[in-house]
């Protein structure tokens, strides 16, 4: 866990601090470099109460946070930096994301919510620069690749059940079963010789 260790170097270097927090934060080593080659001092948590030890601690500039913890919600994190660091701009970046979830978010104190998975050059430019300064040169997937990852994800985090991944998708369970097939069936004919 590199959180606690990051806040005592953070102390001797004035450079910006970005929080990553996300119960699978080594996923994040990737998108962390690529903060830190832009000369930011990156602190990951794994756990919702080591993230908010160290945004007390680190003050951060930016913070990216996933909602679900295995010890509470990253909503509450976004709550505590609204109310004791109101500079700070804090990214939603999520596989639960809905309508619902974004607006609870933003009424929470988030800058913006992004849906998991995202570009990471599109995530760091929502987080440092804001909605209105994207670089046009961002590569953004396109919506149904994004959709089609995103309840892919879902899927295996419900290890495959599609009722459970139907209600936490918001989706009625038909649907989504008529969305899996046509996703399999994309990657079959995309395998099929002669097609």
């Amino acid at each position: 866990m590199d959180c606690l260790k990051n806040v005592e170097c953070m102390r001797e270097n004035s450079r910006v601090t970005v929080l990553i927090a996300d119960p699978f934060v080594e996923r994040s080593a990737l998108l962390a470099s690529r903060f830190s080659d832009r000369g930011y001092n990156v602190v990951r948590c794994s756990s919702l109460a080591d993230a908010t030890s160290a945004c007390l601690e680190a003050r951060p500039a930016y913070v990216l946070t996933e909602l679900p913890f295995p010890d509470g919600s990253g909503m509450e994190l976004v709550r505590l930096i609204a109310a004791q660091f109101p500079s700070t701009r804090t990214v939603v970046h999520t596989w639960f994301a809905n309508v619902r979830t974004a607006v609870a978010a933003v009424k929470a104190g988030a800058y913006n919510l992004v849906p998991k998975p995202t570009d990471e050059e599109f995530l760091i430019s929502i987080l440092l620069l804001g909605a209105d300064r994207i670089p046009e040169d961002c590569g953004i997937r396109s919506p149904g690749r994004v959709r089609q990852e995103h309840i892919e994800q879902i899927m295996k985090f419900s290890n495959a059940n599609v009722s459970a991944a139907a209600r936490k998708l918001n989706l009625d369970r038909r649907s989504l079963q008529r969305m899996l097939k046509r996703y399999e069936d994309q990657a079959s004919s995309q395998l099929s010789p002669g097609r």
